[in-house]
């Protein structure tokens, strides 16, 4: 049970001017401001915002029925999907609290997750890819003595969710107030996999404000129509859907990433705005400088972030996609923490990840917390009104985290530009140390986004006994190529880099382990190589 009596921290101190917010009154608005006009481009279905409601309904009177209340942790392991908006109302209606689960997580992570957030029902799909879930969902059920549901989309029948909407269709959910400081999601800090995983805690008015301003200040429109290749289980993708609410727009569902398949979808919804991380970007650019013959796209704006947005790449999205790039940075603790805007000027996408949304403060700390001149490096502290409320049970840990006048430490390394922009550095662990001095590894990559050869890519850094670390970089390459170091220094050299932050040495594998947003994610890429024994890591 998640009350407001979970919370541990509390930024009343600098709260926003926003009136409160709470999911079930801003969709309540908008469905009465929009009722029979289309909300949702589903795999060739057009779904109305009323539709959206009745479906909604249906589902937060059927979880009722099973037992859930106020304050009890609602999982969905789900890809982007009908299913997902719809239990995203229904949950919120009720006032219960959802847990988005990547569904790049396995049973292991699950069962950890599930556990330590006391879920009471769990929400996933029959099969996604070559998994057949039916049996891991069994299992929990078995294990987990707070797990008293588990059901299943993609089936009709018992214990579908399905049957659970149609058992009741057309009734309406038993009066709950939700008020805005209310828990509403609970999302697994960025890389969680560890037996004691961080658990942000947002509540209605924190998530709810922070997507408000953010559909303000981009200046989004009704008449827009949000593809996320992001998943929903990631708060990038999260916002996509309270922007459309916010701005009473349309999304058209991406349920996972495939360039073809994102590219009929963004041409039978006549997408315009695109939510997507910056390999994605890059697939869908190569994509189509190599099929001259595919209809140019008619998107307005792409949305990026995640990781570091090389100039080339925000310069390629230009060219291909005809789109403005607004940069976006952010961490599972804040949602969108700071962005570009419409009205910056064209370099600002290349230079920086933009200032902070709108009453919220950030600080380039260095080692005692003072803030540092412009164009200095230090941490990245970052202070809203909209930022979570703590991790789940884990006092010391949140306070460590946040310091006692509400900073949070990031462990993301910054600059602040002449113009009071954020640049973005990179994390702490992404430095390498060659002998004493020091670059980053996010700014060799950045000039490795227009080598063709490449899919997936990392720089890391390897243990060498004379000079601390050296520069190895490992890589996948896309069918039909090959490559070499020479020639990976060869392209680095002709973009000016400095020698001795070039690769000296480069490993080939097969794939790159991935988070659920498409970064690398360097700790499991760090294992991999320790057990193929690749090096020292």
């Amino acid at each position: 049970m998640i009350t407001t009596d979970s919370y541990l921290i509390n930024p009343q101190k600098h709260q926003s001017e926003l009136p409160g917010f709470t999911l079930p009154g801003v969709f309540a608005a908008t469905v009465v401001a929009n009722g029979d006009k289309v909300a949702v481009f589903d795999n060739g279905h057009m779904r109305s915002w009323q539709e959206w409601a009745n479906s909604a309904s249906a589902l937060a009177r059927g979880l009722q029925e099973l037992g859930v209340t106020k304050g009890e942790v609602v999982a969905l392991h789900l890809p982007n999907s009908w299913e997902y908006l719809t239990m995203h109302v229904a949950i919120a209606t009720i006032g219960a609290v959802m847990f988005p689960l990547h569904m790049a997580y396995g049973e292991h992570e699950l069962r950890i997750l599930l556990e330590r957030a006391e879920v009471t029902t769990l929400v996933m799909p029959t099969t996604y890819g070559k998994r057949d879930l039916r049996e891991m969902g069994r299992d929990l059920l078995t294990e987990l003595s707070s797990l008293k549901h588990v059901l299943i989309t993609g089936t009709e029948g018992q214990n579908s969710l399905t049957e659970l909407e149609n058992q009741w269709a057309g009734t309406t959910p038993h009066p709950v107030e939700v008020s805005p400081d209310d828990p509403f999601v609970l999302l697994a800090s960025s890389g969680t996999t560890s037996l004691r995983p961080k658990i942000c805690i947002h509540s209605h008015t924190g998530l709810l404000s922070n997507a408000a301003l953010v559909c303000r200040d981009g200046k989004a429109s009704r008449t827009d129509t949000i593809i996320s290749a992001s998943p929903f289980t990631h708060l990038f993708g999260l916002l996509s859907i309270h922007l459309s609410l916010f701005s009473q727009g349309q999304q058209a569902l991406l349920s996972g990433w495939n360039t073809e398949n994102f590219l009929e979808l963004v041409s039978k919804a006549e997408a315009n705005v695109l939510f997507a991380v910056p390999a994605q970007l890059r697939d869908v650019c190569i994509y189509l400088d190599s099929h001259p013959e595919f209809p140019r796209l008619k998107l307005r704006e792409v949305r990026t972030g995640g990781a570091g947005v090389p100039a080339q790449l925000v310069a390629d999205v230009r060219r291909v996609l005809g789109a403005s790039v607004m940069v976006q940075w952010g961490m599972s603790e804040i949602g969108a923490g700071t962005f570009t805007r419409p009205e910056d000027p064209p370099e600002a996408a290349s230079s920086s990840i933009g200032r902070p949304i709108d009453g919220a403060e950030a600080r380039i700390a260095g080692e005692d917390g003072a803030e540092l001149a412009i164009g200095e490096t230090g941490e990245l502290w970052y202070r809203s009104p909209y930022s979570f409320r703590g991790y789940l049970g884990d006092k010391d840990i949140t306070e460590q985290a946040v310091t006692p006048d509400g900073w949070l430490k990031t462990g993301d390394l910054a600059s602040r530009n002449e113009d009071g922009t954020i640049a973005y550095r990179g994390r702490r662990t992404e430095f390498i140390n060659r002998g004493g001095l020091k670059f980053s590894a996010v700014e060799v990559e950045s000039l490795l986004t227009d080598l063709a050869a490449l899919s997936q890519f990392a720089v890391i850094a390897q243990a060498d006994e004379r000079l601390g670390q050296r520069s190895l970089l490992v890589a996948s390459t896309r069918p039909g190529y090959s490559l070499t170091l020479e020639e990976v220094t060869a392209h680095l050299a002709a973009k000016g880099l400095a020698k001795f932050k070039w690769p000296e040495e480069l490993v080939l594998v097969d794939e790159l382990p991935a988070t659920p947003t498409g970064k690398i994610a360097r700790v499991r890429l760090a294992e991999l190589l320790r057990a193929t024994k690749l090096t020292d890591y």
